[in-house]
Parts: C-alpha cells; sequence; structure tokens
C-alpha cells in the first residue's frame, strides 16, 4: 500500500511540475503587455491549467473528475492564502515588460501550491473535506514558502512526498486533527 501511494505522490509531483512550466509561461507572456492581459491570462488559466491539473491528480487516484463549480469553492476559499507571499510579484506583474519575469515567479507557485492542494486532498480520500481546506493550504504555504519574490523554489520531492503519503486514506476527522497538530508546530 505504501509503495502504490508513494508511486501515485511521485506521478503527482511530475504532473504539477509539467503544469507550473506551462502556466509559467503563459503568464510570462501576458506580462510581456501588463495590465489588462494579465487579468485575462489569470482567468484562462482556470480551465486551462488548473481544472486539468485537478483532474488529472484525481485520476492518478482512481477518482472521478471534478467539475469547475467544485474547483471555484476551492479556490475562492483559499487565494488570500495562496498568495498571502506573492501579492508583491501579483502587482509587478502588471506592469509591461517588467511583468514577464514576476508573472512567472508567481504562476509557478500559485500552480505548485494548488497541485500540492489537490494532491493532498486526493491522497486522503475522493471527498473533500471542506474544514480542511484552508488548514491545508496553510500547511503547504508554511511548509513550502516563497521566501524570495525574485526566485521560484521548486518545492523538494521527497518533502513533498513526504506531506502527501502522510494523510493517505485518512478520515476527516484524522485528517483535521493532523493538520491542527502540524499547523500548531509549525507555529511555534
Amino acid at each position: 500500500m505504501h509503495n502504490t501511494n508513494k508511486n501515485q505522490a511521485e506521478a503527482a509531483y511530475g504532473i504539477i511540475a509539467s503544469k507550473a512550466n506551462t502556466n509559467s509561461i503563459t503568464q510570462a507572456l501576458s506580462g510581456a503587455a501588463g495590465f489588462p492581459f494579465t487579468i485575462a491570462a489569470d482567468v484562462a488559466v482556470i480551465p486551462t491549467i488548473y481544472m486539468p491539473l485537478w483532474n488529472d491528480i484525481r485520476r492518478v487516484y482512481g477518482y472521478d473528475p471534478m467539475d469547475s463549480v467544485a474547483l471555484g469553492n476551492i479556490v475562492g476559499k483559499i487565494l488570500p492564502e495562496v498568495l498571502a507571499d506573492l501579492a508583491m510579484d501579483k502587482v509587478l506583474g502588471n506592469v509591461p515588460i517588467l511583468g514577464i519575469y514576476f508573472n512567472a515567479i508567481c504562476a509557478k507557485a500559485m500552480t505548485w501550491r494548488l497541485g500540492m492542494l489537490f494532491t493532498f486532498l486526493s491522497s486522503r480520500g475522493s471527498t473533500i473535506p471542506e474544514e480542511c481546506i484552508q488548514k491545508a493550504m496553510l500547511l503547504i504555504r508554511k511548509s513550502f514558502p516563497q521566501n524570495d519574490m525574485f526566485k521560484f523554489q521548486t518545492p523538494d520531492k521527497a518533502r513533498f512526498i513526504k506531506l502527501i503519503t502522510s494523510v493517505s486514506s485518512m478520515s476527516e476527522v484524522e485528517m483535521n486533527a493532523r493538520l491542527d497538530r502540524a499547523i500548531e508546530f509549525l507555529a511555534d
């Protein structure tokens, strides 16, 4: 069982890496022109990057795809947490030419964070425990922070796999309790 979970996490890591690179290129191109093109690119990546990302990860775990309404509900709840340490990248991404670099960094970070969340939730089970979504995103952001606005740090694969497999097949109650303990530990 553990080998299967590890293989699934490794496959998800590869999917996220691929989508992060694609999103980075798309967002960098929008940064060349600046605002309002950056907004158009932000909207376009929901059905072209984030929805396929989530469903590709769910497929790795043997689950049916989710719809765009479910994605919108989840992203809407966690967007402030996803962007907490990326706000300046997002602002600078709207400046023509300068935006190329900052949009690329922000796109990679957002894709990795959302991909990790989708993988974390999928590893636990087919249903999405509402009370765990924000906590899981906080844990992911604190475990894999974006400390330098001038450089994106790809999440360490071994740490990613350890985090993802730590909640494999857990009940919602167990996952919620584990998230509370992990967040409390990281706060110290």
